[in-house]
């Protein structure tokens, strides 16, 4: 359990109906062999949590508010309530891409879980997929969250694994082995 700085609190408390605060990536994928799918992501995440522990730490409010947060670990995490898919309507392009996108993106994060989300983006033109991924700013910061998902997705081509330093309590385990290499190229 650690205690959030009083500028992660603030970006918390700065959020409204209408105000997120969360830093964003995407990343587009060739795909035309179908390996990149949902099952394959949730795989490589459940893999690779423990490279950020910060993913698996949730907020929990001080009583009336009369302190900063804390992060506490999600005993309940489960990868369903952070890896969500959509596909694209024909014919895929960039501008549908990119409202889907600024849909997402408007859309706070659920403070009863960790303060991430990973988006699977079917049905872009040329069997390419995007993967759109969220952090809220109280847990990562732009610089550390594009390290952290270079992390995740080992985007090298051999896709090295490091080996796990510690367990991820998770409700929902998956194998490691069946696809490590869905993830690894890039257009």
């Amino acid at each position: 359990m650690r205690q959030l700085t009083a500028l992660d609190a603030q970006f918390l408390h700065v959020e409204t109906a209408t105000t997120a605060a969360h830093v964003a990536g995407l990343a587009i994928l060739d795909s035309a062999d179908g390996s990149v799918t949902r099952d394959a992501l949730a795989d490589l995440l459940l893999a690779r949590l423990h490279l950020s522990p910060a993913l698996s730490l949730r907020v929990a409010e001080v009583p009336l508010g009369l302190d900063h947060p804390y992060w506490v670990s999600d005993l309940d995490f489960d990868i369903d309530n952070h890896l969500f898919e959509t596909t694209l309507p024909l014919p895929g392009d960039d501008w549908q891409l990119a409202e889907t996108v600024a849909e997402i993106h408007a859309r706070r994060l659920d403070r009863a879980h960790p303060l991430w989300e990973m988006h699977l983006i079917n049905g872009l033109e040329n069997g390419r997929v995007a993967v759109y991924t969220k952090v809220h700013h109280a847990a990562i910061d732009g610089v550390s969250g594009a390290e952290t998902l270079a992390a995740l997705l080992d985007l090298t081509p051999d896709g090295h694994l490091r080996s796990r330093d510690r367990a991820v309590s998770t409700s929902r385990t998956r194998p490691s082995s069946r696809t490590t290499t869905a993830l690894r190229t890039t257009t």
